[in-house]
């Protein structure tokens, strides 16, 4: 039996304790805090343990001698969770703080790359919105303006106008709609050209890529709306063999391992560095300590390895005498989310929640129909969600359930999944309906 803590709440969690008990027979998932409607006997959730209490999660640990830890969320990096569990000698996958910095501080992460020459658009860092609304006036080109710290997915600003970037900055410096990820914000050169995505895990030293995902970051159909935490993904991504993976080795991990390395950063587990290709050149437009949701919802039932044996590796630093076995299938996910509903205190109509990620949106609304999805083409990961004593599942935050559809090929899986969320419901639920259908353009340069 290997016994293995699991720190997160959401579908990205509930995708990784089902990899880690899939191909790991012997593999018992304790999942922190989880959820309680996930009903594998190998799974067990701890609804108690909280995400904020890292001494808590590192005295259940001891109490039941778990091998390793894996810590999964951005959050609980960015609190320290890791550090506390090094501090008590529990082997842990995941970057310490520090390390964790490269997604915490979008600042942070932009001037490292600068000085291991790994490519990035021109930015500036403002902690005055006054310099920070003269400098997108004066600049003299499009920009996106991104809250410095963690938004949970939100605060970054594709902007087409000078007023666009200043309501941004506005949002963001002065309303404080990030409350203090917004203390400072980045802005830098907006680009123009196909976005990619790289997925890894590493050890310190080496790195084993992951399959490609395409995400969808925007709420609306067509790639309009905000950006937010992801609607959905597919996996493998459709341009896999027209881009270069190994350009984008090259030009973007390589350097970021020699980042790690030569800042001396405690960094193992999984990283995901958002790129963009203009021409024949690779950009990171950031870089995130952990793996994407909802792109591990597609990309890690790929996998057929032996899970617990890549982590264990992974805690030895002997990650390059292993290779990934990757199944031929095509996986497409798509995010059911807590839309629109009315809001109501006491029996009174106070208006409406927008629902995410536009505002404010309701939680507890009993979630039903998942006892009929189709379990031989679909999986369902459970997100933000979690059990009421009298409805049951419910929602509980702004990505509550997750249906993943998987065929032979791309049409087959974004088939699948699309049938099977139709017989999904709960109050205000909403999802896009072009996720695996609306693709990247084909016509990508040549690159050598």
């Amino acid at each position: 039996m290997v016994k293995i803590l699991l720190v997160d709440h959401s579908g990205r969690g509930h995708a990784f304790a089902d990899l880690l008990t899939r191909t790991n027979q012997q593999a018992i998932v304790y999942y922190a805090p989880g959820c309680t409607a996930i009903t594998s006997e190998r799974i067990i959730s701890l609804p108690w343990l909280k995400l904020s209490e890292p001494q808590a999660m590192v005295e259940f640990a001891q109490k039941e001698a778990v091998d390793f830890a894996l810590v999964t969320n951005a959050g609980a990096l960015a609190n320290g969770v890791v550090d506390c569990f090094r501090e008590h000698q529990i082997p842990v996958i995941g970057p310490d703080k520090q390390a964790a910095r490269l997604e915490a501080s979008k600042a942070y992460g932009k001037k490292l790359c600068v000085k291991y020459n790994i490519p990035v658009a021109d930015f500036a860092v403002f902690a005055d919105p006054n310099k920070a609304m003269d400098y997108v006036r004066q600049v003299g080109y499009q920009v996106v303006v991104k809250a410095d710290g963690l938004c949970d997915g939100n605060g970054s600003f594709v902007c087409d106008t000078v007023d666009d970037a200043l309501q941004a900055i506005d949002r963001i410096m002065l309303k404080k709609d990030f409350g203090e990820a917004g203390n400072q914000v980045v802005v830098e050169k907006r680009l123009f050209g196909t976005e990619l995505l790289l997925f890894a895990l590493v050890d310190g030293k080496n790195f084993l890529l992951l399959p490609t995902a395409l995400d969808y970051p925007k709420s609306d159909d067509g790639d309009l709306g905000v950006i937010c935490g992801g609607m959905g993904s597919l996996s493998p991504h459709p341009l896999e063999g027209v881009f270069s993976m190994d350009q984008i080795v090259e030009q973007v991990l390589e350097p970021l391992m020699g980042c790690i390395r030569g800042e001396n950063l405690s960094f193992n587990g999984a990283i995901y560095v958002g790129c963009m290709l203009v021409n024949d050149q690779v950009y990171v437009l950031e870089i995130n300590a952990r793996m994407g949701d909802p792109e591990a919802e597609s990309i890690l039932p790929k996998i057929e390895s032996d899970f617990v044996s890549i982590c264990t590796s992974i805690l030895d630093g002997t990650l390059d005498n292993h290779s990934l076995i990757i199944n031929d299938l095509y996986f497409c996910n798509i995010v059911a989310t807590q839309g629109k509903t009315r809001q109501v205190t006491r029996g009174k109509n106070k208006g409406w929640y927008k629902g995410w990620p536009y505002g404010r949106y309701g939680k507890h609304y009993k979630i039903t129909g998942l006892d009929q999805v189709d379990r031989s083409c679909c999986k369902v990961f459970i997100g933000q969600a979690s059990v009421h004593p009298k409805k049951g599942l419910v929602t509980d935050g702004g990505r509550p359930i997750h249906i993943v559809g998987f065929g032979n090929n791309r049409q087959e899986a974004v088939a699948n999944a699309y049938a099977n969320i139709d017989k999904v419901h709960f109050k205000g639920m909403r999802y896009r309906s072009d996720i695996g259908k609306l693709l990247p353009e084909m016509e990508l340069p040549t690159v050598p």
